[in-house]
């Protein structure tokens, strides 16, 4: 059934949505709304322009009404085309009276329910592939010692055999654990992505109260009937006890696939959300955005570390070797500083050896432990003990002693 509103085939809305109309063939709503979900007003919204309809539906309902061959790739390129232009007519449409600020608050609000519902769908995928991914991972790993096992005790033909299976076993490990660390990046990034959304629904919820609060007096815009979104969550399916071969291949492709598709739908968002270039032609799916805390700074991921280079494993070598080699002949000065301000006590200044022992000595042996590895807190209190002790025995030696023998009889 066609849309009960006129369509203005004069706006790049209207004629995404005579394509749609075309496209589904007077198909009614109520059955579209039962093959590809949503309610019946929303699709009625969709068909006569008054709505954007998602990116996603626009590739289901090309896949559904047309035969598969170069057919099909014209319809889903033209169906890009005029659904980016809409996109873009939508974000750069300005209108002076508060009522159209209104409504605009709405489809804001809207796109950003949708984005919620897109990745938290994008997050239970990425689940759901780590909730697969673990039993194969322990499946390859009880490969890999098995094949280790066979390889320690079978003859030469049997070592030669499961040297062929261990490295496929150590080549698919590889894979899974790759497929595995990609599915918690693309979870990861999903959820800060549900957080941003969030926060953009809020944003717009807030935006729409207070327009509402201005235009009570001025106009009344009826509220359309807007359902929630629905998606079933899709459940992991159980792993089976024994995994064949080719059937363990051919999930691990399909589970890298779906993920390659996930993580092009969120480097695209992201494309969305980053800062133009300095001197670009814009896209027609890629309109300025204005909003500061659309940076894309926020959701950039940290870099990895660098391998050690031959030149860094030289430096440590180097190191090693000093604090091996150096504390020996710092202990040797520290002993001789020591030794040259007992024999200045005992010759010239008494006592008072004391305090160039402490500008000399102290420093010197400070550096010795902190050479000889010791930390830099149990070298900042042992050096001065052992200073203190020393600088005690010193100033008893100075003490008129009896010489020894001459004790009292």
């Amino acid at each position: 059934m066609a849309p009960q509103r006129g369509i203005d085939e004069g706006t790049a809305g209207g004629q995404l949505a005579v394509f749609l109309v075309e496209l589904t063939r007077q198909t009614p709503v109520r059955e579209l709304s039962d093959r590809f979900g949503r309610s019946s007003s929303t699709w009625g919204n969709y068909l006569n322009g008054s709505t954007l309809i998602p990116r996603q539906l626009v590739g289901r309902l090309v896949e559904s009404f047309t035969p598969p061959g170069s057919t099909r790739n014209t319809k889903a390129v033209r169906g890009l085309e005029l659904w980016k232009a809409a996109e873009a007519e939508r974000r750069a449409g300005r209108s002076p009276s508060a009522g159209g600020e209104l409504v605009r608050g709405r489809q804001r609000r809207d796109d950003a329910l949708q984005q919620v519902v897109k990745y938290r769908a994008v997050a239970a995928n990425a689940e759901n592939h780590l909730a697969e991914l673990r039993p194969m991972l322990a499946h390859t790993q009880s490969r890999l010692e098995h094949a280790e096992l066979r390889l320690r005790l079978g003859d030469e033909r049997e070592r030669a055999r499961a040297e062929r299976r261990l490295g496929q076993a150590r080549e698919r490990l590889g894979r899974v654990r790759v497929q595995q660390e990609l599915a918690r990046r693309r979870r990861m990034t999903a959820e800060e992505q549900q957080e941003f959304w969030m926060a953009e629904v809020l944003s717009a919820q807030e935006e729409i109260s207070r327009l509402e609060r201005e235009v009570r007096d001025l106009v009344t815009v009826p509220p359309g009937p807007r359902e929630p979104v629905g998606r079933d969550a899709a459940e992991a399916p159980d792993a089976p006890d024994a995994v064949d071969d080719a059937d363990f291949e051919a999930r691990l492709e399909h589970i890298t696939a779906e993920g390659l598709e996930d993580a092009a739908l969120i480097e695209e968002d992201l494309q969305h959300l980053r800062p133009p270039p300095a001197d670009p032609v814009q896209p027609l799916s890629s309109p300025a955005l204005s909003s500061p805390a659309l940076s894309s700074s926020a959701l950039d991921k940290p870099a990895l570390d660098k391998p050690a280079t031959s030149g860094d494993r030289r430096l440590g070598q180097t190191l090693a070797w000093r604090r091996l080699v150096l504390p020996f002949p710092l202990l040797g000065v520290t002993g001789f500083l020591y030794w040259a301000c007992q024999e200045a006590a005992f010759s010239r200044i008494g006592g008072w050896a004391v305090i160039p022992a402490t500008v000399l000595c102290l420093p010197v042996l400070y550096g010795s432990l902190r050479a000889t590895t010791v930390g830099k807190l149990p070298a900042r209190i042992a050096a001065p003990l052992l200073h203190i002790a020393w600088s005690a025995l010193l100033v008893l030696d100075q003490l008129p002693w009896p010489p020894p023998g001459t004790g009292a009889r």
